[in-house]
């Protein structure tokens, strides 16, 4: 199944000879005519694609060196205003994501049998993975790659969203390429699923939308506990839907924790292990290019990958730091500074909401590496200095969080952001603070 364009059509044809039969010289020229134009209309087409891809590349090139520009100049005005604090005491908000594995390291060296897994393109922190298991493909033993089952998959821009519209047709009067959907499942991150609407360049329309609906082929088990969706463009596709069901019927149940999110960006899932016979997702795209005088719409999926994850169980609670599955970030001040009080101490998600004694991840925040002896904060044992109304008081050019976390055995509490059976996962830490002199 594919709808890729073909560049070159061959006009060669073999002309075998009978054994010890006559041999026309018509036949002989005209194969040897018919290969010369096939060699010159690769020759061509080499040559154009070469020139297009050098250009490619080029605009690609200029296109990052702008933005790398512009993510320094966000960084030098976020540090002046930083530094700018100094002269009224103003309050600075930062927001560590790990999506950025800057000042992010492990407590075990070249050991990594204890540390947590960093996964920068979800921008989050798991704990590891003892084994996984691919629902939509395996890693052949022979060959090492990838291998994919064939599987059953439609897609419809006609549907019924529930909300009294009815069933509607939601890229009528374009014109559809509906790429190859397979690409979304086997793993290869450089096989997009890309779905191309084309409509006249005045068409009245602003937005299309499909629904992609894969039956999961069947394997040593039906049973998955972690989905991520990537979508294609990822950060300018909105997700609309993600929806699980247990087995081949209509009933779908929306997936734990997704919600309608507009450029949408990669995101994993987590949930206790169940049963997964089908996905439902509903992609919309708004964002349009005109290309060749038309308006045309680009989406689809990067990946949709569905797994079911043996997450490290060990844990030994109390003990010293790296024992367990761990991390550190280090948060410097603005160059010239030193935080003075820690205002806020916020984390994404919150499971500061958890019960005290019933945490699964655990965050010490000091002024040093020495995790004993110059503790400023520890979520185990503290309020967060936002609830409990007292600043956190400190003198250090940088401060280090040190976070182990384990396995959602048992709940949290009522507002716990983790399901049983599951692995605790963090997107980030957020700090209030202000800035003294050094």
């Amino acid at each position: 199944m594919t709808d890729d364009p073909k560049i070159i059509n061959s006009v060669s044809v073999r002309r075998p000879a009978r054994f010890r039969g006559q041999l026309l010289s018509a036949d002989f020229n005209d194969s040897q005519e018919e290969i010369i134009t096939d060699i010159q209309e690769l020759t061509n087409v080499v040559n154009s694609l070469n020139g297009k891809l050098t250009r490619s590349i080029l605009i690609l090139n200029n296109e990052n060196a702008f933005l790398r520009r512009q993510v320094d100049a966000l960084r030098k005005q976020q540090t002046y205003s930083e530094q700018a604090s100094l002269l009224d005491g103003s309050v600075i908000h930062r927001f560590i994501d790990f999506s950025n594995s800057e000042g992010i390291t492990f407590p075990n060296e070249l050991d990594d049998s204890r540390s947590a897994m960093l996964a920068a393109e979800y921008g989050e922190v798991t704990l590891p993975a003892n084994s996984i298991e691919n629902k939509f493909y395996v890693t052949s033993l022979s060959s090492n790659k990838i291998v994919s089952p064939p599987l059953n998959i439609s897609v419809t821009s006609t549907f019924d969203k529930g909300l009294g519209e009815g069933t509607t047709n939601y890229e009528r009067g374009g014109t559809v390429n509906p790429g190859n959907p397979e690409y979304a499942f086997n793993g290869i991150n450089d096989l997009y699923w890309v779905r191309r609407v084309e409509f006249p360049i005045d068409s009245k329309i602003d937005q299309v939308e499909c629904e992609l609906t894969v039956i999961i082929p069947e394997g040593s088990s039906s049973n998955a506990n972690l989905l991520e969706v990537v979508p294609f463009p990822n950060g300018s596709t909105d997700v609309q839907e993600l929806a699980i069901a247990s087995d081949l019927g209509t009933n779908f149940i929306r997936v734990d924790g997704f919600e309608p999110t507009d450029n949408f960006v990669a995101r994993r899932y987590h949930f206790p292990s169940t049963i997964v016979d089908q996905i439902k997702i509903r992609l919309r795209q708004r964002n349009w290019i005109e290309e060749n005088g038309k308006k045309v719409f680009y989406y689809g999926l990067q990946e949709l990958g569905l797994k079911l994850v043996d997450y490290d169980k060990s844990y030994t609670p109390g003990a010293s730091f790296g024992t367990n599955n761990s991390f550190i970030v280090y948060i410097p001040a603005p160059q010239g500074t030193v935080f003075r009080n820690i205002k806020n101490v916020t984390v994404s998600p919150d499971f500061l909401q958890e019960d005290f004694s019933k945490r699964h991840i655990h965050i010490r925040l000091c002024s040093t590496l020495d995790y004993n002896n110059t503790i400023l904060w520890d979520s185990d044992t503290a309020l967060a200095p936002q609830k409990s109304g007292s600043t956190i008081n400190t003198n250090s050019s940088g401060i280090y969080a040190f976070v182990h976390m384990n396995f959602v055995s048992s709940t949290g509490g009522v507002l716990s952001p983790f399901s049983v059976g599951t692995t605790p996962y963090i997107h980030g830490i957020g700090l209030s603070f202000t800035l003294g002199s050094l």
